[in-house]
């Protein structure tokens, strides 16, 4: 009975993945899917390959995931988190802004933004990104610590590039010639 136990146990951590995400993932669980859910097993696949990191791989499934769901943010934020780590940065830009237009609170996707802007140079945004979880985590949260975390280690990698001094330019005097009085 136990061994049984201990299989069920088992084959739930593996279609019912607990996936914490915050340094590198997203950890947004089902989205209210069961197993019996159109799109399911493809948004438990894609979650299993991207937990090994095989990205490029768990887009199709995520696809299909959307294709059943396409109103779910943690399905969008997934897309946005695997496109934005093989590189395509304007497709992961999309589905990022796709999920906060369902949900602007998402902190899972401000975080993930964030994390875009810092690998696009964009240090402002993830700034500001840092101010909105700043605002949804008034006592501190996972995506926050995170992306402060990779703020921290992008400044500490690209100091700000030094301020030139100016240099005082000296005053030259300038000579007016008197008016000259010809009329002639």
């Amino acid at each position: 009975m136990r061994k049984v136990a201990i299989l069920a146990a088992a084959f739930s951590a593996l279609t019912l993945p607990v996936f914490g995400m915050g340094s590198g993932g997203g950890g947004y669980g089902m989205g209210g899917m069961s197993n019996s859910d159109p799109g399911f097993e493809a948004y438990s696949q894609a979650v299993r390959l991207i937990k090994r990191e095989q990205f490029g791989e768990a887009i199709p499934y995520l696809d299909v995931a959307l294709q059943a769901h396409p109103r779910s943010a943690n399905i969008l934020n997934y897309e946005g988190y695997a496109h934005r780590m093989i590189g395509n940065y304007n497709a992961s830009l999309d589905y990022y802004n796709r999920a906060l237009a369902i949900d602007p609170d998402h902190k899972g996707v401000h975080e993930y933004l964030g994390e875009l802007y810092l690998q696009t140079q964009q240090l402002d945004k993830a700034q500001a990104e840092l101010a909105t979880l700043t605002k949804l985590c008034p006592n501190g949260c996972e995506e926050k610590d995170t992306l402060t975390a990779s703020i921290a280690k992008y400044q500490a990698s690209n100091p700000a590039p030094a301020q030139p001094v100016a240099t005082p330019v000296p005053s030259v005097p300038v000579v007016v010639p008197p008016a000259s009085d010809s009329a002639g």
